[in-house]
């Protein structure tokens, strides 16, 4: 699987070999979530919220979905950007994150793997990749705020004068929250 990733890009690097071990750290943390057995008793908790994210390139204020079963958390977040003076269009940004978190009381705190993709128009189109890896904190049961830090490799890439660009760079992001759970 790394391989058929590994092909898409004409040039190997570094950073590029760290996203690909770090996408593949994630599924097999994934795993059990799709191998569950049918009788576990423990039903799987649903939550929805708002978070703004702060970040080297963009501030994003996502919406988020989360999904919750044991003690792992898993969640799709879409987020767009302010419009900037010279930006054509809203910056939109999809993002899946994967936490395994322990319950002391009332607070949650645990490591998180993120994995994000946002796009900006400045005359062209630059297309970022991110992963990243850190840790969440979050307090309350049904009513939650959530904080997350983490940081990891981006990859730009964009096309200026009929020339692909690619630059690899760390980037750093922090989220600050509010979940509301549906059960």
């Amino acid at each position: 699987m790394a391989g058929f990733f590994l092909c898409l890009f004409s040039e190997f690097s570094a950073p590029l070999y760290v996203i690909h071990r770090l996408i593949i750290c994630c599924f097999i943390l994934c795993q059990h979530w799709l191998c569950l057995a049918q009788n576990q008793v423990e039903s799987g908790v649903r939550r929805i919220g708002l978070a703004q994210e702060f970040q080297k390139f963009t501030p994003f204020t996502r919406a988020r979905l989360q999904c919750e079963r044991n003690k792992s958390f898993f969640a799709v977040n879409l987020g767009f950007s302010i419009q900037k003076a010279s930006q054509q269009l809203f910056a939109p940004s999809v993002a899946i994150d994967y936490a395994h978190l322990w319950k002391i009381k009332r607070i949650y705190l645990g490591p998180v793997v993120d994995f994000s993709m946002d796009s900006h128009v400045f005359g062209t189109r630059f297309l970022y990749l991110h992963s990243s890896v850190g840790y969440r904190l979050a307090v309350g049961e049904k009513i939650q705020f959530f904080q997350e830090a983490t940081i990891g490799p981006t990859m730009e890439s964009f096309t200026y004068l009929s020339q692909k660009n690619q630059q690899f760079t760390w980037n750093y992001h922090v989220q600050l929250g509010l979940q509301y759970a549906l059960r």
